[in-house]
């Protein structure tokens, strides 16, 4: 190889793995994330197609083919398609990795993260697997998507800490020992908010299980949960993560707690309101499937948006460790 090649090589394995955090290591985050959160969609899609069958076998699409067959028209397109998705979102995990194992010793909790959200691709695609083998059973379906929750909380996490990793102006203002009084308070309702998100998500799979979107046209095993008392249990968690919001903004802004955090209690309470809002509408309209993707979607959002504000509450409120970066005060609290 020329002396020229040999630079090229490089400088590309110099980009790929970098010696500490980065904008490449940024950029990789936010791909994690929103990968993760576009399998939610294309799931989402799948469902509300009547897809979920498109393929009737796992892993081959058919017993005769990997892929989809003309005879199989839209439904198999479009069940093969969420099922490519899966080789993209491999490749951002590997990716993702590599771009932080060279600094997995100075940022251990970016390498763990990235390790943990690589691992969560091939359990998808197995859950996803079982989804079809089982005929859509809806226990499956919601595990499937709580694990798709779960990744994109994970990946708001770690867009937060690559950003705090790798952008000074972030780290300043998102250092810890900023929030000493009243410190117990800002994990509290830190807690509160992300058990809140994480009940409602949970009983939205029930919801969504007993519901009318089963996956397929044919005849699809459903919840037997009484579609009015489960919706009526999904609301409680909603109205508690709602109070919670708008508690902690109110409480943010008078004690004046760090920009960051206030902007991103903003955006969660905008955010809640506006899912709330959908939640109602498609309740009252019979679920019609605009407004389900819609919910859907911010469901995703939420999982994200709440990660990132809690993440963020209990950065700027952790015991310094002047001995450390602080990259690492984050990872290791």
């Amino acid at each position: 190889m020329s002396t020229a090649g040999e630079g090229g090589v490089r400088r590309v394995l110099g980009r790929l793995l970098p010696d500490a955090p980065g904008a490449w290591v940024r950029a990789m985050a936010w791909a994690s994330l929103l990968a993760n959160a576009l399998l939610v969609l294309t799931g989402g899609l799948v469902r509300l197609t009547a897809s979920g069958l498109g393929c009737p076998t796992w892993p081959r699409c058919t017993d005769a083919s990997w892929t989809n067959t003309p005879e199989m028209g839209m439904h198999g397109v479009i069940e093969f398609g969420n099922r490519l998705l899966t080789f993209v979102l491999v490749a951002v995990a590997v990716l993702t990795f590599l771009s932080v194992w060279r600094s997995r010793r100075t940022h251990p909790g970016l390498f763990v993260l990235a390790l943990v959200m690589a691992l969560g691709i091939p359990v998808q695609a197995v859950l996803g697997g079982i989804t079809v083998i089982t005929g859509l059973n809806p226990w499956v379906v919601g595990v499937h998507f709580l694990v798709s929750a779960g990744l994109i909380t994970l990946g708001g996490i770690l867009v937060d800490r690559a950003r705090r990793a790798s952008l000074p102006g972030v780290a300043r203002a998102e250092r810890p020992g900023q929030v000493t009084t009243g410190r117990r308070t800002m994990r509290l309702l830190g807690a509160v908010l992300a058990v809140s998100v994480a009940l409602t998500v949970y009983l939205g799979t029930l919801v969504t299980g007993t519901g009318p979107h089963s996956g397929d046209s044919g005849d699809v095993a459903r919840h037997t949960f009484d579609a009015y008392l489960v919706t009526r249990a999904h609301a409680v968690p909603v109205y508690a993560l709602v109070a919670t919001s708008f508690l902690t903004l109110a409480l943010a802004v008078r004690a004046g707690w760090p920009r960051p955090v206030r902007r991103m209690l903003l955006l969660l309470v905008v955010l809640v309101v506006a899912q709330g809002a959908v939640g109602y509408y498609q309740f009252f309209t019979g679920l019609p499937v605009v407004a389900v993707v819609v919910h859907l979607v911010g469901a995703a959002a939420l999982c994200a948006v709440t990660a990132m504000t809690v993440e963020k509450m209990y950065a700027v409120s952790a015991v310094p460790q002047p001995s450390r970066s602080s990259g690492d005060l984050v990872a290791s609290r």
